[in-house]
């Protein structure tokens, strides 16, 4: 039996025996709370004052993925080289090896002020050295939209059967001389045009495709190393109206499932992806890609995650 009287033989007293109880049943519980948090959340496993605040210098490991999982960009060589593991999104291309290293930002700051996206410049603060998080960024915490780089196309294209350019666009876009009555193939539709007319700088040439023939305007999307584009359909040909221009009516093979599954490649080289898709409008719409200026299409307007390893910290 348990005796609740002091050493002495005197009985204890009630209030010391309840206050010894109410503070072990309070270290007890700090003890479960301070382990669930150390448990679910790593930025929270050390003291505070170590912990990633505004302003300081972190350098970091970093993976950035889409939520499909591809890869987008890191810092770290091995997962940049290995596409079997890692499989990466449409557009990524490998960088030279000597840039593959870990970055070093200022928390916090973003856009202008530190060069990166807010979400990410926010994302790891809270966090400490060692620490292994994924970050997760909202659209409109990522990578900003450049409206004109987006373009809406119709499922079934109009093209005007007739077009007027002047002689040095002739020259450049199908890499020929212009002359009255020559075929040459259409610098972005692949099937023959004919000169008609050359006056004041200025050539005219139609279009004379074959309805039916399936073409190929924005790369082979069964090459096995590059896979790029869908294929055309030539649906119909008008080679004159009312006008005297005529129409040629080119139906995209675009569904749903291409939405960011598929890039493509412009007469000019241009990079773009297939960025959404309406249905109910007979529409799609492609986002193109800048590498002088650094826009990449398939990033913009997208949630990302970021997986972060701090290997350092300054203070500010």
């Amino acid at each position: 039996m348990v005796s609740l009287s002091e050493p002495n033989g005197k009985p204890r007293d009630s209030s010391k025996t309840l206050l010894v109880i109410t503070v072990a049943a309070l270290l007890i519980s700090v003890g479960v709370i301070g382990y669930v948090v150390y448990d679910n959340t790593k930025s929270h496993s050390t003291a505070s004052s170590s912990m990633i605040e505004m302003n300081d210098v972190v350098t970091m490991n970093y993976v950035g993925s889409f939520t499909n999982g591809l890869i987008f960009d890191t810092s770290i060589l091995e997962i940049a080289a290995n596409d079997v593991l890692y499989p990466k999104s449409l557009t990524y291309e490998m960088r030279d090896n000597e840039s593959y290293a870990p970055f070093e930002m200022i928390a916090g700051k973003y856009g202008e002020e530190g060069g990166t996206i807010k979400g990410f410049a926010l994302g790891v603060i809270g966090l400490s050295v060692g620490d292994t998080e994924l970050v997760y960024v909202a659209p409109e915490d990522a990578y900003p939209v450049n409206p004109d780089m987006v373009e809406t196309i119709s499922l079934v294209e109009r093209v005007p059967g007739t077009e007027i350019i002047s002689e040095s666009d002739f020259k450049s876009l199908f890499s020929v001389e212009p002359v009255v009555l020559d075929y040459a193939p259409h610098y972005k539709w692949d099937y023959d045009i004919i000169v008609t007319n050359i006056e004041f700088g200025y050539v005219t040439f139609k279009h004379f495709p074959t309805v039916g023939e399936t073409i190929y305007p924005f790369g082979d999307p069964s090459d096995d190393e590059n896979p790029a584009g869908w294929p055309c359909t030539v649906e119909s040909f008008a080679s004159s109206a009312d006008d005297g221009i005529g129409e040629v009516m080119i139906r995209h093979h675009v569904a749903a499932s291409d939405v960011y599954a598929i890039k493509a490649l412009s007469y000019d080289d241009e990079v773009f992806v297939v960025s959404s898709f309406d249905s109910e409008n007979g529409t799609f719409q492609i986002h193109r890609s800048d590498s002088a200026i650094g826009y990449n299409g398939e990033i913009s307007g997208r949630a990302l995650y970021f997986e972060v390893t701090i290997l350092g910290v300054v203070k500010a």
